[in-house]
């Protein structure tokens, strides 16, 4: 069975289309006849311009997963659930934190963060009831078959290697708003003839910890690709970028990396000058890999 892989919105695009730049992420995986997002970037007419250039019909998507619940990769749902008019419901899977309410911690910086995105609500967008009743919610915290050869990893809270966090948000748990530790940030897993590929949405738990749950729960099993978003971005000295590539190295086979959103051009500049740019590339919107599961 072969499985497709294409980046829908991103930071960096391919030039021979009209696609629209974004800080946010989606990416569509056709696997056993169907077609499922993960994630649905910052803005809904970001993502349904280039959706309409790459002729993915929002009626034909099947299933969305979340990586985490940051705005960068929700608040595109709305704007994908009125393109499906009237297609059936659709099941949205995530971690439970994923559909709650995030803000800026400080309180200044929350006034400006309103005072010039309008924005109070970092986290999943509250929706309208027309398009609450169209969606069915399903909250994972353990590895999830999302399809066959198709896993979610699972929640990461604890984390061996130095996770990529950022302490700027606050979450609502319980009615109240405590530090985010972004325990909703969820990658996957696709196996294949090859080995396994990750694929990440922001990667807020740490590269290597989920290099590392990928090993657990798939021990004989090479790490042949890591694809997505990495927040390399955070580690702002270069001996932290050089730690993370000698355990890629040494520990993890060197895998093919495809970084996109939050890896930050230093770390992939960084990651090419020590692989090699035949290990190290850019995925960017319209770009599309493929897979062998047999």
């Amino acid at each position: 069975m072969q499985v497709k892989l294409t980046n829908i919105v991103d930071k960096y695009v391919r030039t021979d289309k009209e696609f629209i730049s974004s800080d946010g992420l989606c990416y569509l995986i056709d696997i056993d006849d169907k077609k499922i997002l993960f994630d649905t970037g910052d803005q809904g007419i970001i993502l349904q311009n280039n959706m309409h250039l790459l002729e993915i019909d929002a009626k034909t998507i099947d299933l969305v997963v979340f990586s985490h619940g940051h705005w960068d990769h929700t608040f595109g749902i709305e704007a994908l659930m009125y393109d499906r008019g009237d297609a059936p419901v659709l099941k949205l899977v995530g971690h439970p934190h994923v559909f709650t309410r995030r803000r800026i911690k400080k309180p200044i910086l929350r006034l400006l963060a309103y005072l010039k995105y309008k924005w109070y609500n970092l986290g999943f967008p509250k929706l309208p009831e027309d398009v609450m009743s169209k969606l069915e919610f399903v909250k994972v915290v353990d590895p999830y078959e999302i399809a066959p050869n198709l896993t979610t990893i699972g929640e990461i809270n604890e984390w061996k290697e130095k996770p990529s966090k950022i302490d700027k948000l606050t979450i609502e748990i319980d009615g109240k708003f405590v530090k985010d530790e972004i325990l909703d940030d969820l990658s996957l897993v696709l196996k294949t003839k090859d080995g396994m590929v990750l694929i990440l949405g922001c990667g807020h738990a740490g590269v290597l910890n989920i290099c590392a749950r990928a090993k657990e729960i798939h021990p004989n099993r090479k790490i042949e690709m890591i694809i997505g978003g990495t927040h390399l971005v955070a580690l702002t000295e270069e001996k932290d970028l050089e730690y993370v590539a000698q355990q890629l190295e040494q520990k993890y086979d060197k895998p093919q990396l495809y970084f996109s959103h939050c890896t930050g051009r230093k770390a992939i500049d960084y990651m090419k000058n020590y692989f090699g740019k035949d290990v190290v590339k850019t995925f960017k919107v319209g770009d599309t890999l493929t897979f062998d599961t047999k």
